[in-house]
């Protein structure tokens, strides 16, 4: 590569050769990869880095050593220098830069470099002579061949972009404007990992890692109540790449996280809107950071999504926070049964409930099936622990989850479906606010329906027979196939009791998929097999093969999440199971990849001096195993994934790959944290509730702050079938999953 050869060139003074290997440059080592790391001493008598050889573009920084300084919007300075001093040492290279401010002012930079396989890390300490006004930051950063245009990279940062940014949300960190812009920075606390990634297309690849976020702030920082603040105790960083002009493109990390974006502010043209976090320019200022960069070769981007997330679940190696699984599964289920409602003699589950006080909301009496209503599942657990439990607590709940699917079924008889809900208290159409949560979605309907065949297939091994329920079903599943169009897409949603397609997007036709599969199976008819072959199909071909996936939750339509790749998961396992074809497995795994990504993975503090009163995520508790939502809404987190635990072990005994298995533990336990129980009701109003989400990121009411403190039933019902769904799948593995080692 000549540019390879340049950044030796250019770096090295004008000597011979053979005095410039000898005397001028340090070799810090060569990677796995191919890659030689080199400090070469430059013109001027200092030392730059390049990196060269291998797969991966050349890289090179002649000025590692780099401070913003800030006054005011009218004075901000950017200094830089190459190391003065470079030491070889037994575990890598130390170096040294000294960069003057102002009168009597120093900025000490304190370098130390490492190698090891296909990874390099610098560990920075900055000491500082002399005391002035303002802030600063520093920044480790790389230079890209400028050969390499912005549009030949690929990017990827877990839960906020995934390669192509276009469903991302236009306003996004990882959405298009910012990508137009060639301008991608992202604070740490928005991320499931403080990582990033970019993807070349000759298959290499480059993720830069923080390998120790401490992550420290301030609740009025977190409210992004200033655009300018400087304070010692910002222990966050950012990472990014981005390219200014006609320069080459940089990526890298800065501490503290001062980031751009070129989103703008709704309705606003595009622009770049900074948040400048800084720290003081005093001698007592604690400013240490670590950064790592993994080269990677021969790699798809679903592979580096897959490469780049497992190298960092393996260096922040979260820890499983051991919950008593048993007294969950009680808990949640007497909670849920406690809060059953009934009206005329229709029960179901509220669709909302106030976990503070008593008041009722607005839509406390609207039903729904699937997404965030989840009433066939919650039917589901309780039927399931009728089984369990011949008791009278157990028989009660056993008849409310016969009320409870006899009701759903009455109020949606006819198909096509009038919606995916109703009205507790009339029994008709809910006819309030924000009708369309309960609209004729695709998912939710599927989603339900899906759960009812299965809980039909087990009342039948027990000999009780439920026709009306398979007959339902089946109504819907035959004007289903009908609604499929020759590409082999679903529309996400109709107008109610109608075929008139009321939004037309085929991102989420894996929804149907388990279903169709299952009434092949039970019908022996392949129609609807081969209907749920083509969604899949479709999905695979214009998303999936790109490690993406769109169109989850019907509130943030078309737009990145995970439950779209939670989903996919399901259908593509569907199919392997179905068909024992290898392919539907491969793609279940990149499914399963990119899902789990958006688990945070690293312990997110909160505001040190937030009081705990008004926080929703409460000091003390570990704050990781939670997931983001959607890339519209990067920092946002809730526990949705929980109900994948045994989804992730059934991959683990498919693959042989014990990383699954880590990631169906941590689902199981970590995801629990924040449920109210006995001796740790945190300030909920009852055992069992739990809110329905947080914010971990910048914005709102600040870090461990939900948008409100509502409790929906796929809370309890997704954190039971993680529970229940495991068991069934393997009580051997179940019991290992559950328990302490050890204990």
């Amino acid at each position: 590569m000549m540019f390879c050869k340049c950044i030796i060139m250019g770096l090295c003074l004008t000597a011979s050769a053979a005095l410039a290997q000898q005397s001028n440059r340090v070799d810090l080592g060569r990677l796995s990869t191919g890659s030689s790391v080199s400090f070469v001493r430059t013109a001027d008598g200092e030392w730059g880095i390049g990196i060269s050889g291998g797969a991966a573009p050349g890289l090179m920084q002649r000025q590692p050593a780099q401070i913003e300084v800030f006054t005011d919007e009218e004075n901000i300075r950017h200094l830089a220098a190459g190391y003065k001093t470079i030491e070889k040492t037994a575990v890598g290279v130390t170096a040294q830069a000294e960069i003057p401010y102002a009168e009597g002012v120093v900025f000490h930079v304190h370098d130390r470099w490492s190698a090891d396989g296909a990874a390099i890390s610098v560990s920075r300490k900055v000491d500082i002579t002399g005391k002035a006004s303002g802030g600063f930051y520093s920044s480790v950063s790389l230079t890209i061949d400028p050969s390499v245009m912005w549009s030949d990279i690929d990017f990827m940062a877990p839960g906020t972009i995934y390669g192509d940014p276009t469903y991302n949300g236009e306003r996004a960190v990882g959405g298009v404007r910012n990508h137009e812009a060639r301008n991608f920075q992202m604070r740490e606390d928005v991320l499931s990992a403080p990582l990033f990634a970019l993807s070349f297309k000759n298959g290499s690849s480059i993720a830069v890692l923080n390998p120790a976020p401490r992550g420290d702030t301030t609740t009025a920082e977190t409210r992004l109540s200033q655009p300018v603040m400087t304070d010692a105790r910002f222990q966050f960083g950012a990472l990014g790449a981005w390219q200014t002009d006609d320069n080459p493109v940089e990526f890298g990390f800065r501490f503290p996280g001062t980031v751009s974006s070129s989103a703008g502010m709704r309705g606003a043209p595009a622009g770049q809107r900074w948040t400048r976090r800084y720290h003081p320019i005093a001698p007592e200022t604690d400013h240490k950071f670590q950064v790592s960069f993994r080269f990677g070769q021969n790699e798809s981007f679903p592979e580096v999504t897959r490469n780049a997330w497992r190298w960092a679940w393996n260096t922040l190696n979260p820890p499983v926070i051991y919950t008593d699984i048993e007294q969950m599964r009680t808990v949640l289920l007497d909670h849920l049964a406690a809060h059953a409602a009934t009206i005329d003699g229709r029960t179901a589950i509220p669709f909302v409930l106030n976990t503070i006080t008593d008041e009722r909301q607005w839509n406390y009496t609207m039903v729904a099936i699937g997404f965030v209503g989840k009433n066939i599942e919650c039917a589901d657990q309780l039927l399931r622990e009728g089984d369990r439990d011949s008791t009278e607590r157990g028989q009660m709940m056993r008849q409310t989850g016969l009320a409870i699917i006899a009701s759903l079924i009455k109020a949606l008889e006819k198909v096509p479906l009038i919606g995916t809900g109703y009205d507790l208290a009339t029994g008709g159409p809910w006819t309030g606010d924000h009708q369309e949560w309960v609209a004729p979605w695709l998912r939710n309907a599927t989603e339900g329906m899906r759960v009812l065949m299965h809980a039909y297939r087990r009342e039948r091994s027990l000999g009780r027979e439920h026709p009306e329920w398979f007959n339902w079903v089946k109504s819907y599943a035959d004007w289903l196939i009908q609604q499929q169009r020759p590409d082999g897409s679903f529309p996400r949603r109709w107008k109610p009791g109608s075929s008139e397609v009321e939004e037309s997007s085929g991102t989420s036709s894996y929804c149907p998929v388990p279903l169709l599969v299952i009434m092949s199976e039970e019908t022996g008819d392949p129609k609807y097999k081969e209907a749920a072959i083509r969604a899949a199909e479709y999905v695979w071909t214009n998303w999936g093969y790109k490690g993406l996936f769109i169109g989850g939750t019907i509130d943030n339509p078309n737009i990145t999440d995970k439950e779209a790749g939670m989903l996919s998961l399901e259908a593509f396992l569907s199919l392997y199971e179905s068909t024992k074809e290898p392919k539907w497995l491969q793609r279940a795994q990149v499914a399963a990849d990119f899902t789990e990504s958006w688990i945070w993975i690293w312990d997110v503090p909160m505001p040190l001096d937030a009081e705990d009163s008004e926080l929703h995520w409460k000091k003390g508790v570990p704050a990781l195993g939670f997931q983001g939502i959607a890339t519209a809404h990067a920092g946002s987190v809730d526990q949705y994934l929980d109900w994948s635990v045994p989804t992730y072990a059934k991959l683990y005994k498919l693959t042989n790959d014990e990383h699954y298995l880590n990631v169906a533990r941590v689902l199981l336990h970590n995801t629990k944290s924040m449920v109210a129980l006995p001796g740790r009701q945190f300030d909920l109003k009852g055992i069992g509730f739990q809110q329905e989400g947080w914010r971990m990121g910048p914005g709102g009411s600040g870090r461990g702050v939900g948008g409100h403190r509502f409790w929906l039933p796929w809370i309890s019902a997704n954190h039971l079938y993680g529970i229940t769904g495991m068991e069934e799948y393997d009580p051997a593995l179940y019991k290992r999953l559950s328990v302490k080692p050890g204990m």
